[in-house]
């Protein structure tokens, strides 16, 4: 479509001197948001597929009001409709991301408070989703630990769009001496676009599905259809007469239904998605306007849906529907850390619901439309400044934030801290740091820096639905000997441990390590059933990795929360070992030792919160059970059944002979609960080192005799 076929729009009975409003959209885009925050709270981890309308929705009218822009010649103002656009959505998100940076200090869990900060900051610059692919965050039900900031990653999708799609637009226009049909260049664009990113998304659905949730290129397809639909009213294409209401009604049922028949946080954006932004589609093209003679348009003849989405309360839920979603998140996020419960029930769920609906309302009325009137009512390049500032005010505030604790000095045992204090051959070690810790010094790392206290790297790392096999060489090119360490990411906690002994005896370490998966043929259960087949084919690279290379020893380890799914007939248990065994048949000569790493004491999530009570973690009070911290990995038995494997079992320098303390040695001893922090790690160095000096000793010398 050209600018010639918009500004005669009232040649084709289209209206020629306004955007085209369809007003059922208002109500439509409500429901949508309302679906998200409903299901937050109330839907156990499902996903409605709001947020597919919301984004469709979005396509949809700011396609309508571009080309009302084009009709009236305006489409140049691009700084002017950025200025009222953000206008309007930055001040509720600065207010919003504010309160959550205030719950991240005062709050919420200190080795939160980081991620949570930066978080804050790419969520108010429209970066929320992209960081959240950064940062391996999978979507998932709300949780004491989960992001507050998460929702935001729809917000950044929809401000990108708004930001490329009025730009695309006025320099499409302003060509017109090279483009001389800018508005068919436009179109074709669109469909070639939203065409790609629907492949785009069918296949990083497949492969990389949580990664793909967030992608702003694999929503693109759902922002585009909004925009496919909104040409096809532009000319007129609607549904009318008897079929509009049945086609209204089809998709309000669909839009309704999506939550239900469908998982979404494993499915979307993928064709799954087609159903909630079908649906919209088909009560969008039932409710626009079609065109009459005389440059009018006629509105669609009455129906139980247009009555629904024009009504009064939807109308109302429609105004506080963008504030209620802004803050339903991060009230549940602290509703849950200060109960102590890791799932709201559904008497917690209403509360929070409630306490949204208040913040949502005051800040629709005291926020939202005194900046909406204020933004109408002059020039909006001149308040730009002010929406700038809005804009940039929570970033500005994180980075001018400090947020280390530096209220109690931090354990200070050198050699004596971490492993050491466990060791039967330095008693002297648990009665050093036990004196500091009792005098009020802090374990190490400091709480706010512990979730990134951590060793892994990405060139040593495979990540959730990838199946490339990547390895890391650590250590010296000439090396005496050359040994593989495989696992999942209970592995990667010890590349810092590995790095120093490789340096230190002259070996080269080649570790490989990827997400919920580890070397072994039994399938292991995945939250993402795309990422069972992603594992196996990781498992089948590396099986050929092993056979074609000539190791001295392998290494490996995994986390004692795996789980199988077993054939029938067989134990979960013996179908972990019966796997192991089967992955170490692999290996080229049979008599390359493989050395197994008992996997550490684990926690559950909510003992962390121990750690904020130093008079607790001076008591001891913050330990589990042996029997409990220490699960069975399968590890030992498949040991026993290979001539040439070994175990190494460190867990008596992490535990006790009764229990394993979330604090060891004045250091801290998992991050999150699962995996251990790295400054613990690195104190296991002596101990591993020495022990696999023994297991390979005669390796070494026939290697270097």
């Amino acid at each position: 479509m050209t600018s010639q076929d918009l500004r005669t729009g009232a040649a084709r009975g289209l209206p020629a001197t306004r955007s085209l409003r369809i007003a059922e959209i208002d109500g439509l885009r409500g429901i949508a948001l309302t679906l998200v925050v409903l299901f937050h709270l109330f839907g156990q981890g499902r996903v409605s597929g709001g947020v597919d309308v919301f984004l469709f929705v979005t396509g949809v009218v700011l396609t309508l009001s571009l080309a009302g822009d084009v009709r009236r010649g305006t489409q140049g103002r691009v700084l002017e409709r950025w200025t009222r656009g953000f206008g309007r959505l930055a001040p509720p998100a600065a207010i919003v991301l504010l309160a959550i940076v205030a719950m991240a200090v005062t709050v919420l869990p200190p080795w939160t408070r980081a991620q949570t900060l930066v978080e804050a900051a790419s969520a108010a610059l429209y970066l929320e989703n992209w960081q959240l692919i950064r940062s391996q965050l999978a979507y998932g039900a709300a949780g004491p630990l989960t992001s507050p900031v998460q929702h935001f990653w729809s917000l950044s999708i929809q401000g990108q769009f708004l930001l490329a799609a009025p730009l695309l637009v006025a320099i499409a226009y302003g060509a017109r001496r090279v483009l001389r049909r800018p508005g068919g260049v436009l179109w074709t664009l669109a469909v070639v676009a939203t065409v790609a990113s629907f492949g785009y998304a069918a296949a990083q659905n497949h492969t990389h599905p949580q990664a793909a949730y967030f992608d702003t290129l694999a929503r693109a397809w759902e922002l585009g259809a909004g925009v496919l639909v909104a040409g096809a009213i532009l000319r007129g294409i609607r549904v009318s007469g008897p079929w509009a209401s049945l086609a209204a009604g089809a998709g309000i049922v669909a839009v309704l239904g999506s939550g239900f028949v469908i998982d979404g946080a494993a499915a979307y954006p993928g064709p799954a998605a087609l159903l909630p932004v079908a649906g919209a589609a088909l009560i969008v093209l039932a409710c626009a306007p079609g065109p009459v003679a005389g440059g009018a348009a006629a509105s669609p003849a009455p129906s139980i849906v247009r009555r629904l989405l024009r009504s009064r309360p939807l109308g109302a839920l429609n105004r506080h529907s963008y504030a209620l979603y802004l803050w339903h998140w991060p009230v549940l996020i602290l509703f849950l850390a200060l109960s102590g419960q890791t799932v709201a029930d559904a008497l917690g769920a209403a509360v929070v619901l409630v306490a949204s609906g208040v913040l949502a309302v005051a800040t629709q009325r005291l926020v939202e439309r005194p900046v909406g009137a204020w933004l109408r009512g002059g020039r909006p390049l001149r308040r730009a400044p002010a929406v700038l500032t809005a804009t940039l005010l929570v970033p500005a505030l994180v980075v001018g934030m400090t947020a280390s604790d530096a209220s109690r000095p931090s354990v200070a045992a050198g050699s004596c801290q971490g492993a050491a204090a466990l060791d039967p051959e330095r008693p002297e070690c648990a009665d050093a740091v036990a004196a500091e810790l009792a005098a009020g010094h802090a374990p190490i790392p400091a709480l706010d820096e512990l979730t990134a206290d951590d060793d892994n790297r990405p060139e040593c790392w495979t990540g959730l639905g990838e199946s490339e096999l990547r390895i890391c060489p650590l250590g010296p090119d000439d090396a005496t000997l050359r040994i593989l360490a495989v696992g999942d990411s209970h592995s990667n906690t010890l590349l810092g441990v590995y790095e120093r002994i490789a340096h230190e005896r002259g070996w080269r370490i080649e570790a490989a390590g990827r997400a919920g998966c580890h070397w072994t043929h039994a399938e292991r259960r995945q939250n993402e059933p795309a990422d069972v087949a992603a594992c196996a084919r990781w498992n089948d690279a590396l099986d050929a990795h092993v056979a074609a290379h000539d190791y001295d020893a392998i290494l490996v380890t995994h986390s004692s929360r795996a789980r199988y799914t077993p054939p029938a007939g067989i134990s979960e248990d013996d179908h972990a070992v019966e796997g192991l065994v089967s992955a170490w048949a692999t290996r080229t000569d049979p008599a390359t030792p493989v050395i197994a790493i008992r996997d550490n004491p684990v926690f559950p999530l909510e003992r962390m919160s121990c750690l904020q009570h130093a008079e607790r973690v001076a008591a001891g009070e913050c330990a589990l059970p042996r029997a409990e911290a220490l699960r069975p990995d399968g590890l030992a038995e498949a040991v026993s059944r290979d001539p040439h494997a070994h175990l190494i079992d460190l867990t008596h320098l992490m535990c006790t002979a009764d229990a394993c303390p979330l604090v060891v040695g004045g250091a801290i001893l998992v991050r999150d609960g699962s995996h251990l922090t790295a400054t613990f790690a690195r104190t296991l160095t002596p101990y591993l080192d020495r022990e696999l000096a023994r297991l390979l000793a005669d390796v070494e010398s026939e290697r270097n005799p």
